[in-house]
Order: C-alpha cells, then sequence, then structure tokens
C-alpha cells in the first residue's frame, strides 16, 4: 500500500490542526464528512446502520478481515472512526479477528519523503533526532479510522518502522507477532499470516491500489519489483540506519487491472457501507489469482 508519495502520507502525521493540535485529516475526518457532505445524506451512519450493511455485504461472525477504508467516503458518521471499528468488531465477535494496516512512512529516511518543507541541510538533524518505531506510539498515516484502532482497547500492533500491522480478535497474538524487516508484506509477516488463515478481505470505500494483499501475492513472484528502505532501528540499546529491501510501490499501475479482473470471477460481493461502494472477499482466493497474474504481466 505505500503506493502514494511520501508527501501524502507525511501530510497526516507531520502538520497539526491549528484548533486541535491533531493532524488535519484526523480533524477532518472525525465524522466521517471529506469526501460525502452531510447534506447529501438523508440520514448520518449509525452504530446499527453499520452493522446492518457490513452484515448484508457478507460479513460474518467469526471471521478474520483485513479492513482497507476511508471514513471520508463511508459519510457522516454519529461517533466518528470508532463507530466503524465498534460495528466491524461486533459483527465478527470473540472467534473474530480485525486487521488493519498501520504503515509509518515517516519512520524512515527524510531524503526519500518527498517533502517540500523538508529542506534537504535537514536531513542530517532529522536522521539524528528522528525517534525509531514505537508500536504503542508511533502515529499511522493509514486514515482516520486505522489510527483511531491503534489505540483501540485490545488491539495489537506488528512491530515493523514502516508497514505494521494492528489486529484485535482471536489470532491477534498470531498475525502480529512476527513481521520480517526485509519483504515486510512477504513471508514471515501478517500479510502471510491472514493467507494461512483464509482471511477476508473488505475494501471499505476504497479501490485495489489499497489492497496490501497483492503486495504479498506479487512478493511470490521471481520477477517481483522491489525498492530500498532506510530505517532506524535499536541495535544494542543504539539507533542505527538500516538499508532493508522491499516490495515497490505500485503506484496504481498493475494493481487496479488485476483487481478488476478478479471482480469478473464473480468471487467478490459489492454494497455499500454508508456511502461507500465497498467490495469483500477471500484473500487466498485473490492471492491465488493475483500469483499468476503478476507471472505474466512481471517476466
Amino acid at each position: 500500500m505505500r503506493d502514494k508519495a511520501f508527501a501524502s502520507a507525511l501530510e497526516f502525521v507531520l502538520v497539526p490542526s491549528p484548533w486541535t493540535g491533531r493532524s488535519p485529516n484526523i480533524a477532518r475526518n472525525d465524522y466521517g464528512d471529506v469526501d460525502v457532505k452531510g447534506e447529501k445524506m438523508s440520514q448520518p451512519n449509525t452504530l446499527d446502520s453499520m452493522r446492518a450493511e457490513l452484515s448484508a455485504l457478507g460479513l460474518e461472525a467469526g471471521d478474520t478481515v483485513m479492513v482497507h477504508s476511508s471514513l471520508g467516503k463511508i459519510g457522516w458518521t454519529v461517533g466518528g472512526p470508532v463507530t466503524v471499528i465498534r460495528a466491524l468488531l461486533e459483527i465478527t465477535g470473540p472467534d473474530g479477528t480485525l486487521v488493519m494496516p498501520a504503515e509509518s512512512p515517516q519512520v524512515s529516511d527524510p531524503s526519500a519523503w518527498n517533502d517540500d518543507r523538508v529542506k534537504p541541510e535537514w536531513h542530517a538533524t532529522i536522521r539524528k533526532h528522528l525517534p525509531v518505531f514505537d508500536p504503542l506510539t508511533t502515529p499511522t498515516s493509514m486514515g482516520a479510522i486505522p489510527e483511531a484502532f491503534r489505540t483501540f482497547p485490545g488491539t495489537l500492533r506488528s512491530d515493523h518502522p514502516l508497514v505494521s500491522v494492528c489486529a484485535n480478535g482471536r489470532y491477534a497474538v498470531d498475525i502480529t507477532r512476527e513481521h520480517a524487516l526485509e519483504f515486510s508484506e512477504g513471508r514471515g509477516t501478517p500479510f502471510e499470516k491472514l493467507y494461512v488463515l483464509n482471511s477476508k478481505t473488505l475494501l471499505l470505500g476504497v479501490g485495489f491500489n489499497r489492497c496490501t494483499q497483492l503486495h504479498y501475492a506479487e512478493s511470490l513472484v521471481e520477477a517481483r519489483r522491489t525498492t530500498r528502505d532506510r530505517v532506524p532501528i535499536m541495535e544494542n540499546g543504539k539507533k542505527v540506519w538500516k538499508d532493508t529491501l522491499n516490495m515497490g510501490a505500485d503506484n496504481g499501475f498493475h494493481f487496479p487491472n488485476v483487481g478488476a479482473e478478479f471482480l469478473t470471477t464473480g468471487q467478490v460481493r459489492s454494497g455499500l457501507v454508508g456511502q461507500a461502494e465497498s467490495k469483500l472477499l477471500n484473500t487466498r482466493q485473490l492471492v491465488d489469482f493475483a500469483v499468476p497474474c503478476f507471472t505474466k504481466i512481471l517476466k
């Protein structure tokens, strides 16, 4: 999902609202009223309406589900992102597991940020003082719902400086326990665990360009696209900078096409959740479909 420029991701984390001290994305998205204005909705979304619409889409008790979301697309929601999280958890229940991406691209070398506000002459100072990733305190740039989920009671987070994952429920410990530093969306990561657990993927107001499971599928292909990241980590009590090999960004180049082809198989359930066009699918079916697609595309 690291498919947008670091500048747009950093905007979420680094620029506080003048009246709340929070990120402007969180401030503007508290009730989901960025992309869908209240005057276009006959009624606001509620916990009851969200539960009903998610159930109608096919989400069930006991499901393990990775959710990629846009609160702005869902529309004005009573209680904001916490209501969406509660609806998801109440449906999946004690035997289910809710999972969300919790990426933090700001925990990286500033030369890769593509942020015009950060002067090149600041880079040395930033490298010296940039905090290492902390699962408890490092914010995520993935939007209002994942940020609220990060601190929701019972949520656990995997230990990866760039591409961490949060989980809450039956398999949360198993999903977050192991997260390889290199190829962080491949084997030895929560994304492989979601495949093994035969989980579902919910695209809540977003497209396949935001579907991290396609990075996992591509990681299994010999000609996978790669990139190098530089991140600060702690070693023997000291902060050091590590160069790591990871999956390259898709930037909307192949993922939407692979997703569109998968839609033609009839294995995706589509519907509205709030005002958001949403899709629910089986993760393993998507990955098994996407691997030969990437093998053909990237050869």
